[in-house]
């Protein structure tokens, strides 16, 4: 009996071979894809993803009509880290053989600066034409900080998506204000549901793992970041490590070792060889033969094959994103939907909720969309440093922070007048009024083809063209 090994790692392929004569039976020692980690925020980091589950199986019979067939392998990617930043996008998902991806990770809120979600775990699937004998789920993916809390770790366990391809994780839920993504699902034979955004400005959950198919073997999730089967000869150091906040999850591996049974053999030298290969001349042109067989007690046995080779396809692997969140999307925060300067200073105490109702009202009614993505694209790195320099403490930043806020109060004040809140109008206000929307609409109309798709979420609520 011949036992021949076949290692693979992720190449972001399918490997595919034709199982020779004489193959009695093989042996699996696969590890999934692990899930990326969430992105962080001020306060804090985002999740950890979860490791990549190990399954291995020995001796798993092939039978003669399987002699011929394809066995096709495919390792599955870890999932990319969460990022940071107002509308910061999820980690890219783990890819597999197709329908087998992790989830793509839920998008941080847009507005001022949060962690988005880690992608999910591609699965690592062998089968034979086509169908699953030995599958080792990807690791869940850790969520996105917000301010409030950070993101939670992925789940080593799985809670099966309801949506279909049934195999493929779930993508993260995204967030609509100040707050995170939740983690993406990893793929398996069962895909893994998506964790949920943040509720307010605060950390979202992470995605569950795939499951298993072990076809009689064993299994293991893992714990935490640290996968199972590292104690199995064929693993390696660092394969299907969960990854670390705002970090990629470590990629899969497979090892399938054939167990032939090659009888013919002949002396050269002295010695034993046994013999693989055969030639015969057809019409002037040796031509290799694939397998030899002898019948031995009125059964056909093996004498050679011609060796396990496999092949590199792209084609049937990888998958866009994940399957559609099932985990609930994040809402609200520091963020405002879109009032980023005055709800920052609101929550701190520098500005009114009546103000801030009206700015909001005003602002919904009668401010075109140029001037609000124009606002937007500006606005949203400035509360960041404002963030920053709150932190800091420095005299700088608090002088900044301090002529916003008078600009702001006045522009309200002024809003005030025009909604027939207040009875008198601010001279400061009318300057701040003239200049600055001039100067956000001419932005927005030089941005708006480039960032527009940033600020859908907002669009869809407070702009008046498309409610």
């Amino acid at each position: 009996m011949v036992a021949v090994v076949k290692t693979f790692n992720y190449t972001g392929t399918l490997q595919q071979a034709t199982i020779p004569a004489g193959t009695t039976s093989i042996d699996v020692h696969l590890w999934g894809g692990a899930g990326g980690g969430g992105g962080s925020d001020a306060g804090g980091p985002g999740g950890y993803g979860a490791a990549g589950h190990y399954v291995t199986s020995t001796s798993v019979a092939i039978s003669s009509a399987q002699i011929g067939q394809t066995i096709t392998v495919a390792v599955g990617g870890g999932g990319a880290g969460g990022s940071s930043g107002g509308g910061a996008a999820g980690g890219t998902n783990g890819k597999s053989i197709t329908g087998y991806s992790g989830g793509q990770g839920g998008d941080a809120g847009p507005t001022p600066y949060s962690g988005s979600g880690g992608g999910g775990g591609g699965a690592t699937v062998v089968s034979i034409n086509g169908q699953e004998i030995a599958v080792a789920g990807g690791g869940g993916a850790g969520a996105g900080a917000g301010k409030n809390s950070n993101g939670t770790a992925g789940i080593n366990t799985n809670s099966a998506t309801t949506e279909s391809p049934g195999t493929l994780g779930e993508d993260g839920a995204d967030h609509s204000g100040d707050g995170a993504g939740g983690g993406a699902g990893g793929g398996g034979t069962d895909g893994g549901k998506g964790g949920n955004g943040g509720s307010g400005d605060a950390g979202g959950t992470g995605g569950y793992s795939g499951s298993n198919y072990a076809a009689g073997g064993t299994e293991s999730n893992g714990s935490g970041v640290t996968p199972g089967g590292t104690g199995d000869a064929y693993y390696t150091a660092g394969v299907a490590v969960g990854g670390n906040p705002s970090s990629a999850g470590a990629d899969g591996k497979a090892v399938v070792v054939f167990n032939i049974g090659v009888q013919a053999q002949t002396k050269v030298g002295g010695a034993w060889k046994s013999i693989n290969s055969a030639y015969v001349k057809v019409a002037g042109a040796w031509k290799r033969i694939t397998a030899g067989y002898i019948k031995v007690g009125g059964s056909w046995k093996a004498l050679f094959n011609s060796g396990v080779d496999f092949v590199e396809t792209a084609a049937g692997f990888g998958d866009a994103a994940g399957n559609s969140s099932s985990g609930t999307p994040g809402s609200g925060g520091g963020g405002g939907g879109g009032r980023v300067i005055c709800t920052w200073l609101q929550e701190r105490g520098m500005f009114s909720a009546e103000d801030l109702s009206v700015d909001t009202e005003y602002s919904v009614r009668y401010i075109s969309r140029n001037t609000k993505i124009g606002y937007w694209f500006w606005a949203v790195p400035l509360v960041q440093y404002m963030t920053k320099a709150d932190e800091n403490n420095g005299k700088f930043g608090k002088l900044v922070i301090k002529v916003i806020r008078a600009l702001a109060q006045a522009r309200a004040n002024e809003l005030g007048y025009a909604m027939g809140v207040k009875k008198s109008r601010d001279p400061l206000g009318i300057i701040t009024r003239l200049i600055g929307e001039s100067f956000c609409w001419t932005v927005g109309v030089i941005v708006r083809p480039f960032v527009e798709k940033r600020f859908a979420k907002w669009l869809e609520i407070y702009d008046p063209q498309i409610r």
